[in-house]
């Protein structure tokens, strides 16, 4: 026959059992306060928005205003691409900020191209809800952004969206943090600025200036230009052809028909910028002259083969598909 519990005995127990029912609803609220409605949640959330292409939900989450300029990169695939390249996103313990009141820092930690990188978001408790959970949301703040600038094109591909510029520069907001790729490529010029990360959400005017360099078909096609130019050079029976760098001075007489120029090493464009314009540097050729002169004082004639350099240089019009060389004086 079993023990009868004793009323004193049953009461302790229940007592027991209800302290320990009270300990574990506080450990379970508590872990819920700091997890599921912690302030590094609210990060989470952000981030998975903006991995997620929902701009409107990220930015109402964020509390922020989105300041003047092209929105490519504020939802969708614009978006999804400036949050693609964001990896390994973690989400610190929030710290409280000394003198701030109910407003805490939550540092996330990234990389960016296997490269370290961290953002600090600013988060505000805003009461509780359901009686034990804090609710919080983020200080409001202005987006960062970008300032992208370059020469020689009216357009440019961000994070492979086309992009308009007005006068050299274009200004794209972004949520952070964001990678952003952008250059663009003509048939003559071309430029690209790839992985530019930005972190702090109240960063502004962030630059990306576009450095513009010649593309091959381009430098190909000034070559071919200068080279028909020397050829055409050549091809002229005198011994100064007009409006070409070489020439050859020479007191004996020399009969026309054995004048013969030839190119042996045509010169390579180096193509720069110049006080805001695309310029050649100086240009030289080396050039071979066969000619037949008579000694005027003996009547002796020789056959003379006589290598020499010339400088010369060439002004160059290019737009972004055409390119014309311009030969304009000898050295």
């Amino acid at each position: 026959m079993s023990e009868r519990l004793s009323p004193t005995r049953v009461a302790a127990i229940w007592a027991a059992a209800l302290v320990l029912l009270a300990v574990v609803a506080a450990s379970v609220i508590i872990l819920a306060n700091h997890t599921v409605f912690g302030p590094g949640q609210k990060v989470r959330e952000l981030q998975a928005h903006l991995v997620a292409g929902e701009g409107a939900q990220a930015l109402g989450l964020l509390n922020a205003t989105v300041p003047e300029g092209n929105g490519l990169l504020l939802d969708g695939d614009g978006l999804r691409a400036a949050s693609a390249e964001i990896k390994d996103f973690t989400v610190g313990k929030p710290e409280p900020i000394p003198g701030s009141g109910k407003v805490v820092r939550v540092t996330a930690s990234y990389t960016v191209h296997g490269t370290a990188q961290q953002t600090s978001y600013s988060l505000r408790s805003d009461g509780r809800r359901w009686l034990f959970f804090d609710r919080w949301g983020f200080v409001p703040s202005i987006l960062p952004t970008v300032e992208v600038s370059a020469s020689t094109t009216n357009e440019v591909d961000i994070n492979a969206l086309p992009a308009p510029l007005e006068n050299g520069k274009t200004t794209v907001p972004v949520f952070a943090p964001a990678v952003v790729n952008a250059g663009f490529e003509t048939p003559n010029f071309v430029a690209d600025s790839r992985g530019i990360a930005v972190t702090d959400p109240n960063a502004q005017g962030t630059a990306v200036k576009l450095r513009t360099e010649p593309t091959k078909a381009l430098v190909e096609e000034v070559n071919g230009q200068i080279k028909k130019y020397l050829a055409d050079c050549a091809s002229q029976q005198v011994l100064m052809p007009a409006s070409c760098p070489m020439s050859y001075s020479t007191s004996a007489r020399v009969r026309s028909d054995s004048i013969h120029w030839s190119i042996l090493d045509y010169p390579k464009a180096e193509i720069v910028s110049y006080n805001g314009e695309w310029a050649l540097r100086p240009l030289t050729v080396k050039t071979r002259l066969k000619v037949t002169e008579q000694d005027l004082r003996t009547g002796a004639s020789s056959e003379r083969s006589i290598d020499e350099s010339f400088g010369f240089t060439a002004q160059l019009e290019a737009g972004t598909t055409k390119a014309r060389v311009i030969p304009v004086s000898s050295e």
